[in-house]
């Protein structure tokens, strides 16, 4: 059997489906007209933003957040700060994500027009700056209060106080809370805050006992010994080892620089360890020791040093004075062994295998020169310094030559002299050298009428010197 449907019922019918064509297509005009703006009911920090773009909602956070301040009346003085002066900012950009979140979901979009919805601004806080702020107004807006400290005096040995000072400060915590709440807010407040007596944390009693015990300290001998001379640590190299910190509770701590006395104890023994100087033994090629051109010495090494610096750091700590003897492992020289020229060990100098020297003899009044032990120029006669101006003796070696030179000096009654053209120089030391003298007639010989130091050579005997003669050729002068 078949349904009538009457004419009242399909009008009825007709009006339901007209309507939700209209619904459908204004809730589709909707979502597309706040697609990119925000919903209706949307406000931001107590303030309406709906209808806005990004760009402009963006722009009115970051103006709001510059608007905004703070101001602090604290007994009568008044200090105003921004958001940003305090350490705290506003994130436009986050903060415009929290609105536009609504945006993504259709249901959010219908939810919208049925609710309103108030976003809190995003904040960034820089904590050290927000604290810093908090103490530099409450220092400013108050009186600091003082501790009292300890301090060495002047002197460099005496520990001395400072007198502690009652201060009154506001509470940084409640400067901290309103900057929060008004960044929270997006607007401006005022608050007024009340200084409170705050008293100091060390206290003069405790300042002075501690200067007791740190002078007690610096009092205390300390003294360390090799053995035969003993060492004493100053008043003011004790004075530099104290350390003064204050503890939470009030109380000052006094107590020993462990590294800083280590450090003078590592100092007095190092002073007191004997280098070791090492020998020099020349052999032959047969490896004979033939003679000792340099004699070794034993040094010594001291083996207690961290264990003197323990002992000292302790027996301080206790109040005690003390004394610690340093000891040593003795440290044996060592010898280098030198190959010497055969023949070498009857001459003056032991030269090894083909050394260039060149031998002064100032009693046969001759020079040689040598290679290892073999005579290879001369000897040549020569004219030494005279009496009162002798030809100086030791090692030496060749250091400056010149082909010819202007020489120049004082004699022994203070005139000056001036030898102009001296050929073949060979200086070996200071203002010493070998040289030829075209002004003397003979040579071999010495007495009031030498050289003023020099070694006088006929010319042809000076070149041969000064052209075989490196720099660093040894030069022996003896008599």
């Amino acid at each position: 059997m078949m349904m009538r449907i009457s004419t009242k019922m399909k009008v009825v019918i007709a009006s339901v489906a007209a309507l939700l064509v209209v619904l459908v297509g204004a809730t589709a005009a909707y979502a597309i007209s706040y697609a990119d703006r925000v919903l209706p009911g949307m406000r931001l920090a107590g303030e309406s933003v709906t209808g806005m773009s990004r760009e402009e909602l963006v722009s009115v956070i970051e103006s709001r957040a510059a608007d905004t301040k703070i101001t602090f009346n604290i007994n009568g003085t008044a200090t105003e700060t921004s958001l940003s002066q305090a350490g705290v900012t506003v994130d436009a950009q986050s903060t415009a994500d929290a609105v536009f979140a609504p945006n993504a979901g259709f249901g959010s979009k219908i939810g919208a027009l049925f609710r309103s919805q108030d976003v809190t601004p995003v904040l960034k806080t820089d904590e050290k700056a927000l604290a810093s702020f908090a103490t530099e107004l409450a220092a400013t807006t108050g009186t600091p209060v003082t501790d009292a400290t300890v301090l060495l005096g002047e002197d460099g040995v005496t520990f001395t106080t400072t007198q502690s000072a009652v201060g009154s400060l506001v509470d940084e915590e409640a400067v901290k809370k309103a900057v929060m709440t008004q960044g929270m807010a997006l607007t401006s407040g005022s608050y007024a805050l009340q200084a409170r007596e705050v008293s100091p944390k060390v206290t003069n009693e405790a300042a002075f006992t501690a200067a007791e015990s740190a002078n007690a300290m610096v009092a205390l001998d300390v003294v360390l010994s090799d053995g035969v001379e003993v060492f004493p640590a100053s008043a003011v190299d004790k004075a530099s080892w104290v350390k003064i910190e204050p503890n939470n509770d009030g109380t000052v701590k006094v107590s020993l620089d462990a590294e800083k006395s280590a450090a003078w104890v590592k100092r007095i023994v190092d002073e007191t360890n004997i280098e070791v100087v090492n020998g020099i033994r020349n052999i032959n090629s047969y490896g004979t020791v033939v003679a000792v051109a340099k004699e070794g010495v034993a040094g010594r090494s001291a083996n207690n040093t961290d264990a003197l610096a323990r002992a000292l750091m302790t027996a301080l700590t206790a109040g005690q004075a003390y004394s610690g003897t340093i000891t040593y492992d003795d440290v044996p020289p060592t010898f280098e062994e030198r190959l010497i020229a055969d023949g070498a060990e009857k001459l003056i100098y032991q030269a090894a295998p083909g050394e260039k020297w060149i031998d002064i003899d100032l009693t046969a009044i001759t020079i040689t020169l040598y290679e290892g032990a073999t005579v290879v120029g001369g000897p040549f006669a020569m004219v030494p310094g005279a009496p009162q101006t002798p030809t100086v003796q030791g090692i030496y070696h060749v250091y400056l030559k010149y082909p010819s030179q202007t020489m120049r000096g004082t004699n022994v009654d203070g005139t000056p002299y001036v030898a102009p053209n001296v050929p073949w120089v060979t200086y070996f030391t200071g203002s010493y050298a070998i040289h030829g003298a075209p002004w003397l007639q003979s040579f071999g010989w010495k007495g009031d009428e030498g050289s003023h130091g020099c070694l006088n050579m006929p010319v042809s005997a000076a070149k041969r010197v000064f052209d075989w003669a490196d720099i660093g050729t040894t030069v022996v002068s003896h008599e």
